[in-house]
């Protein structure tokens, strides 16, 4: 049997990367350990299914495997969580993943648009963080169309949520939800280490939200990035302004967590609201029926306009917070499911180029993460003939 001579420093670079004990890797691919060392010491090689089934496990491309070197990844994106520097040194995997994902998504769609003569959005980078945030918010509600009429049309504050990612979709910007690695559930993401991302781009701009996170989490994340969108600035965050924190605020995140709290729940519709003689109970609960937010959202905004005290919020956002913990979506139906993880924008896209013979079935299934035979059901679930 031919053998793969590959390089075995990069099979212990990659499970080491891949934080995957010997022995665990080992038997995931049906060899004994003693085995694998010996792969990683050069002294045996493995067959080439063997070498592609490691590629497989440890979450690189099977060519990486004859390199003499291991690669420097550094996704390209600026790093604006706020965690400790030690923390900083490497993302996960599933990070990695999901953005190269991500990219893939927004690169096929740039082209997609460029082909049909699509101009660049206005609003990206229309603004900078030397201008005032209200600006800014106000000019994102104008232009996305979310004011009091809009909320008053949401049943719920879960409901505004999934309307207003459908009102950035109108506008052309994708959003992506997902809790896991495309549709693999078993790899989840950490709410710790991300709670979304954004890619600004003049054509495609692209969200990802972490759909592991609170609903209350999730909407001041899209708000947040929005305000990105509108400053021109991609980056990862960890964002959650209920958390206490020793380590200095990014600039930009400091401005867009501004932005998101004002977009949200206007500082004016939101003082002439609040009733200095009810109980933080009462106040709580009328605002997040008007604005259709969550109430950690007005917690937010109370602390911020010095209605409540710091130590109360703090003691009270918590509570209320992990009472909304809401299942990640992967757990409904699979049809429903897929255009939220791929936003619903872009799987339509995909669909109807894959019908229309722009793009290869093959390729089609490639870019939403789906078998071949996928497609068509999509298409007829999402009404696409």
């Amino acid at each position: 049997m031919a053998k793969a001579i590959i390089n075995g420093a990069i099979i212990s670079w990659a499970r080491q990367r891949a934080e995957i004990d010997p022995d665990v890797l080992a038997s995931s691919i049906h060899v004994k350990p003693a085995q694998l060392i010996a792969w990683e010491n050069g002294e045996m090689h493995p067959s080439f299914q063997q070498a592609q089934n490691l590629a497989k496990k440890l979450f690189i491309p099977f060519g990486y495997l004859f390199l003499d070197q291991p690669p420097v990844i550094e996704p390209q994106i600026r790093d604006l969580r706020t965690i400790r520097d030690e923390q900083k040194a490497q993302y996960s995997l599933e990070f990695e993943d999901v953005l190269n994902d991500a990219q893939r998504k927004q690169n096929w769609y740039r082209e997609q648009l460029l082909q049909d003569g699509v101009q660049g959005h206005a609003f990206i980078g229309k603004y900078s963080i030397r201008d005032d945030a209200q600006d800014v918010a106000l000019d994102i509600r104008e232009t996305l169309g979310v004011d009091q009429e809009f909320r008053n049309s949401c049943s719920s504050w879960e409901d505004f949520l999934s309307k207003f990612i459908e009102k950035a979709e109108a506008h052309g910007i994708l959003v992506l939800r997902n809790g896991v690695v495309g549709n693999n559930n078993t790899r989840k993401l950490s709410v710790q280490e991300f709670r979304g991302f954004v890619l600004s781009d003049p054509i495609a701009p692209l969200i990802f939200i972490n759909n592991n996170d609170t609903q209350a989490a999730k909407v001041f994340t899209l708000a947040h990035e929005l305000a990105h969108l509108w400053i021109g600035e991609s980056g990862v965050s960890n964002v959650d302004p209920g958390t206490r924190t020793s380590v200095p605020v990014n600039d930009i995140e400091k401005f867009c967590n501004k932005v998101a709290a004002e977009l949200l729940v206007p500082q004016e519709d939101f003082m002439a609201s609040w009733d200095d003689n009810s109980s933080l109970k009462e106040n709580l609960t009328s605002l997040s029926r008007q604005f259709r937010v969550s109430i950690p959202v007005i917690l937010i905004r109370a602390k911020n306009l010095n209605k409540i005290a710091d130590q109360v919020f703090y003691e009270t956002y918590p509570k209320y917070n992990a009472a909304r913990k809401k299942a990640e979506s992967g757990s409904g139906n699979f049809n429903n499911t897929l255009p939220v993880r791929n936003s619903k924008t872009l799987t339509r896209a995909v669909i109807m180029s894959a019908l229309e013979g722009n793009t290869l079935y093959r390729d089609a299934a490639h870019l939403l993460g789906v078998k071949v035979s996928t497609l068509n059901s999509l298409a007829s679930h999402l009404e696409i003939r």
